[in-house]
């Protein structure tokens, strides 16, 4: 087939985003605000990143050394910096997904306030002894071990979660709730967030921690290792019958991978944007379509753990103007639609979580059509089942959807998993959670004061310049 895409082309408008005084293009109308209710309020994008940075008052969102990674805790202004970035960096790749949350068969809006809370109490323990257990540098190194594997949990969507969920979201919720206060747990969110940054610094090792803070590019893999995925990838004419059976597998496996993690997208994960050497951009993108850690997964058995797809797009054929890989491993275009520039690519089979990249396999595209009959069967009777459970037990199986799976794959790279589970309860709900089971749905507090708290950032309040780095949850006043 003929590519179109021209090697090193001058007038591909999407690498000008790249160029050091670009500000980017806007994928939304609205503007953010936070704890900055003095200021012009900031946008999206790289703009919105590059106004965020110029607020901060340490140097914590610059890049880091690997020296100031293995430091053992953060400074409170390095803290509410983090909680401020994080907060504008949460409305940043939420916000402009305007289902975000909504969805009419699991209660998503409750199952996440819940896991939110969850995390909150209970990560601080965990890191804490795998940190004991690994070593900083071991963390550190927890992180790195995505540059050279495929299939792996150990992405920006899990990574982030770390932080972006467990302390950010979780801690504004119980603010909101009123259950903690601002200067309650300064210990554990260090305890969070310090591991947070490990993994994630480990992982790019280009002194960022976050997509959000190199113009949305996660090109993490190692070069050689990426060429030697690269040589599985078949070329394609658009709207050509293998093109349209490799888009058609893409749809399916993706509806499967997040119905399998309870209507969210820790089932996905992309890096990328990688540029080919013949103009062409690769998307690396895993669907796992069956986490057997689940209960309600059975109805997946006979797939795969994951299914990795490296998607080809050429850049020149849609006009493409910017593309971002966000923090949530999900990947946006401005125009929107790459589907029909898609121009070549390959299906991985990664068995189980743990399956050596040595043993990972290709599927041509047109021998995809069994697998394909596969995914499209479980995801019939994954609607079958959840249909028959009660909202009690959808939300949850969300928490645990959340809650389990945000540090699953940190602990098991860490073999820690059944530690966690046979001597921590690591599957049991913190009694508070429980209750607040009954709380949340009282004056509108998921539907109305959620949103209001958690996704428009008004609820992210900052550490006082009385915190002290040593309180912890047992202080009281």
């Amino acid at each position: 087939m003929a590519v179109t895409a021209k090697a090193g082309s001058e007038k591909s408008e999407w690498k000008k985003r790249y160029e050091p005084n670009d500000t980017g293009l806007r994928f939304q109308d609205l503007k953010y605000t936070g704890n900055f209710t003095d200021l012009e309020p900031v946008p999206d994008g790289i703009l919105g990143d590059r106004m965020m940075k110029a607020r901060m008052r340490s140097k914590v969102i610059e890049k880091v050394t690997k020296q100031d990674v293995l430091k053992g805790e953060f400074t409170v202004d390095e803290l509410n910096d983090l909680n401020d970035y994080l907060a504008w960096n949460i409305w940043d790749v939420l916000v402009m997904r305007a289902t975000e949350g909504v969805s009419g068969m699991i209660p998503r809006q409750e199952y996440e306030m819940l896991s939110f809370m969850q995390e909150f109490y209970r990560y601080p323990e965990f890191m804490r002894r795998i940190t004991d257990e690994v070593g900083a540098q071991g963390v550190m190194d927890i992180g790195a071990s995505a540059r050279r594997e495929i299939g792996t949990k150990v992405n920006c969507v899990h990574d982030w979660c770390l932080g972006a969920v467990a302390f950010a979201m979780g801690r504004c919720g119980l603010l909101a709730l009123e259950v903690i206060k601002p200067d309650d747990y300064v210990e554990e969110s260090n305890t969070i967030l310090k591991f947070m940054q490990r993994v994630l610094w480990g992982k790019r090792q280009d002194g960022w921690i976050l997509n959000s803070q190199d113009r949305y590019r996660c090109t993490i893999h190692e070069k050689d290792f990426l060429e030697s995925l690269v040589t599985h990838c078949e070329n394609f004419e658009p709207g050509s019958e293998k093109h349209d059976k490799f888009v058609a597998f893409n749809a399916a496996a993706e509806l499967l991978a997040f119905f399998d993690h309870y209507d969210c997208r820790l089932g996905l994960g992309d890096t990328g944007p990688y540029q080919m050497p013949d103009g062409r951009i690769l998307i690396v993108r895993d669907l796992f379509v069956n986490e057997d850690i689940y209960h309600w997964s059975d109805v997946c058995e006979g797939l795969p753990h994951c299914f990795t797809m490296l998607v080809l797009v050429d850049p020149e054929l849609m006009g493409l103007k910017e593309i971002r890989v966000n923090d949530i491993s999900t990947s946006f275009t401005i125009p929107k639609n790459y589907i029909e520039a898609i121009t070549g690519g390959a299906v991985l089979v990664r068995e189980q979580h743990d399956t050596p990249m040595g043993e990972v396999y290709a599927v041509g595209i047109n021998d995809i059509a069994k697998h394909l009959e596969k995914i499209q069967q479980a995801t019939f009777n994954m609607y079958k089942k959840t249909a028959k459970m009660s909202r009690h037990e959808l939300c949850l199986n969300g928490i645990y959807s959340y809650y389990i799976e945000m540090i699953l794959p940190h602990m098991r790279k860490a073999g820690m998993y059944d530690y966690f589970n046979k001597e921590h309860d690591f599957w049991e709900i913190d009694q508070r959670v429980a209750n607040y089971y009954y709380e949340i749905n009282k004056r509108n507090f998921a539907q109305a004061t959620v949103p209001l708290k958690v996704f428009s950032g008004a609820g992210y309040l900052p550490f006082s310049k009385k915190a002290d780095l040593r309180q912890s949850k047992y202080f009281w006043s």
